[in-house]
């Protein structure tokens, strides 16, 4: 189905913000070209003659947000496995799962949608599952403007959202998949539809009156709601999903064996590490725990149900 796209009215605030950031959701959406996604340099020690650990984090949030919040988490594991930590970035999910396909990283931590798509294309390999807050699930939040009259997602119809990335589950499939099940599609129930490609981006958008209603991962939404609620008092929850895998740490499946031990013995172990555990702490989560490949089903089951039942 061809989609007309369409011009987006942004403020030269938020195209300012958002240009900072960066198929089983992949609708025909217009995208938004926020620039193209880079490396970043080493946290710390680019001297440092050890062999190098290429860590990867999705643009669940924006880069400068990922990386003040998982610099010394991403030291911490590589000093662990006594090499130097290189921090890579890209703007989108999919360009992600390219860098681990490519075995171009040796750790990833990755979102729920395009786990199971890597798993599927090329073997992509849980290490661990985080805990956050007990669970090792998570939601999509269907979020509004605090002062919005919206009160239900009918009521978003003919109204702008924002997705967060193609490939998100809970920032694009998941609203999809409830779209569908109306018989509905994005382009066709929303009248402006964006990806801002990360979910404080998606909050942002929201709060600032750009899009009046978005998508976001739940656990991004509760996170910055704890430590900096500046963006997340000005929206408001109106729908959450069920409850779905949450986001994994993951390899590529010909890693050296023995590094892929040494890391997985070293995560789960991380909450009784000096170093890191006030770092988990400050991100919510409890503990790493192995993971299972099942947890992932439910994403995997809805995908297949847009799949087959396109609008």
């Amino acid at each position: 189905m061809q989609v007309p796209r369409r011009k987006l009215a942004f403020s030269s605030c938020l195209l300012t913000l958002l240009s900072c950031a960066l198929a089983a959701c992949d609708t025909g959406l217009p995208r938004v070209d926020l620039g193209a996604g880079g490396t970043a340099a080493p946290p710390r020690g680019a001297s440092d003659p050890r062999s190098p650990l290429r860590i990867a984090v999705g643009a669940m949030i924006s880069p400068e947000a990922t990386r003040r919040y998982y610099d010394e988490l991403l030291t911490v594991i590589a000093d662990g496995v006594g090499r130097r930590p290189v921090f890579l970035q890209r703007k989108t999910y999919g360009e992600l799962n390219a860098l681990v396909a490519r075995e171009e990283v040796d750790l990833a931590f990755v979102c729920s949608g395009p786990y199971t798509k890597g798993h599927e294309e090329f073997g992509m390999e849980l290490l661990a599952v985080p805990v956050s807050h007990g669970k090792k699930t998570y939601q999509s939040y269907i979020i509004v403007p605090r002062l919005s009259g919206v009160q239900a997602f009918d009521d978003l119809r003919r109204r702008r959202f924002a997705f967060t990335d193609p490939d998100s589950n809970t920032g694009c499939l998941v609203p999809t998949y409830m779209l569908a099940r109306r018989g509905e599609t994005p382009t066709g129930f929303f009248r402006d539809v964006y990806y801002t490609h990360s979910h404080d981006n998606s909050i942002r958008a929201v709060a600032e009156g750009q899009a009046d209603g978005a998508a976001v991962d739940s656990l991004i939404w509760e996170f910055l709601n704890s430590v900096d609620p500046t963006l997340t008092s000005r929206t408001r929850v109106i729908a959450r999903s069920e409850p779905y895998g949450i986001p994994p740490v993951v390899v590529h499946p010909r890693m050296d064996p023995r590094l892929k031990e040494r890391l997985r013995a070293l995560l789960l172990g991380l909450h009784r590490d000096p170093r890191a555990a006030p770092v988990l702490r400050t991100l919510q989560i409890d503990r790493f725990e192995a993971g299972t490949d099942s947890l992932y089903d439910s994403v995997r089951e809805i995908r297949r149900w847009v799949e087959a039942n396109p609008g």
